[in-house]
């Protein structure tokens, strides 16, 4: 099956970066092509040009044409990159969009329009400071983009190693699903099957009937049921799409103070260079300090996460 990556490029050390990680990731994986765009805010008014330029408050649309220069350079130093990396040209397609000055918000609503499997973004790395202060295009679509799956790297990535929290609701397999879709048939890579409950959290429980939407019934009674419900359901989802239960490594239960503080620290200890995580819908309450995936993109550096909502 064919899958698509929309990749935001703006010729910043951090969109290189992404793209190193992918072809680290999918150089040899025919079936996955990318898409590298780049959005410009337009300068140039609707209104009719002057008689007398000279004498015109209207801006001047040469501006716009710099813009579009220097974006479709940037695009063509990204395909030469993902080409000498070892991606065919066959395999990438650029394209120059005219934003406002919301590029988020444009980024978002054409990945709606044309659906890839994902959106993916080059982060600058943060402080606590700077994260409060970020107006920046990942942190907006992190935000507002729930429908399309969103990876934001941040640093430089080479691992092939993954991890992923589970928790035994529907988002979280909505996320194994995500991975299975995208890795299917992979052998050369590992995934580690990971849950972390907070120390005065709840325990998760698995309820077959809240997934009969999404999955067969009789395979959702079969794999989530039971004390092991939180792993043999992405087991599942992973080896049918091909991926060798080899290759899937269910780790010990933990608690921590706060999961996304464990989930960072596991990631780090096995060498992991992304985590896959799904997230509630917009709407749904996140309690005083906010969902974990929300919390667990302000701790990310040098780490690659996914996140499916």
């Amino acid at each position: 099956m064919k899958k698509e990556i929309l990749i935001a490029i703006d010729g910043s050390i951090y969109s290189s970066q992404a793209l190193s990680y992918l072809a680290a990731l999918f150089a040899q994986q025919d079936t996955i092509s990318f898409h590298l765009s780049s959005w410009i805010t337009a300068t140039a008014s609707i209104m009719p040009s002057a008689q007398d330029p000279k004498n015109s408050l209207i801006p001047n649309s040469s501006n716009s044409n710099k813009k579009e220069g220097a974006a479709r350079r940037n695009l063509q130093k990204a395909s030469d990159k993902l080409i000498r990396l070892g991606i065919s040209n066959e395999r990438i397609k650029t394209s120059v969009k005219i934003s406002g000055y919301n590029i988020a918000a444009s980024i978002q609503q054409h990945a709606t329009h044309e659906l890839p499997d994902a959106i993916l973004v080059g982060r600058r790395g943060l402080n606590a400071l700077g994260e409060m202060l970020m107006g920046s295009v990942s942190a907006t679509l992190f935000k507002k983009c729930h429908s399309i799956p969103l990876w934001i790297i941040d640093g430089e990535v080479t691992s092939k190693n993954f991890l992923l929290p589970v928790d035994g609701s529907l988002h979280s397999l909505l996320a194994v699903d995500h991975l299975a879709h995208i890795l299917a048939g992979r052998k050369d890579i590992q995934i580690f099957l990971f849950h972390c409950t907070a120390i005065f959290g709840k325990k998760m429980e698995c309820k077959p009937e809240d997934f009969y939407k999404n999955w067969d019934k009789e395979w959702c009674d079969s794999n989530l049921s039971g004390t092991d419900c939180l792993f043999k359901a992405p087991v599942s989802i992973l080896t049918a799409a091909g991926i060798p239960e080899n290759n899937i490594k269910t780790l010990p239960e933990t608690s921590n103070l706060e999961e996304s503080r464990g989930i960072i620290r596991q990631a780090k200890q096995l060498d992991c260079g992304t985590v896959v995580m799904g997230r509630h819908g917009i709407g749904i309450a996140k309690g005083l300090f906010g969902g974990v995936s929300d919390r667990t993109i302000k701790q990310v550096q040098n780490l690659s996460l996914w996140i499916v909502g």
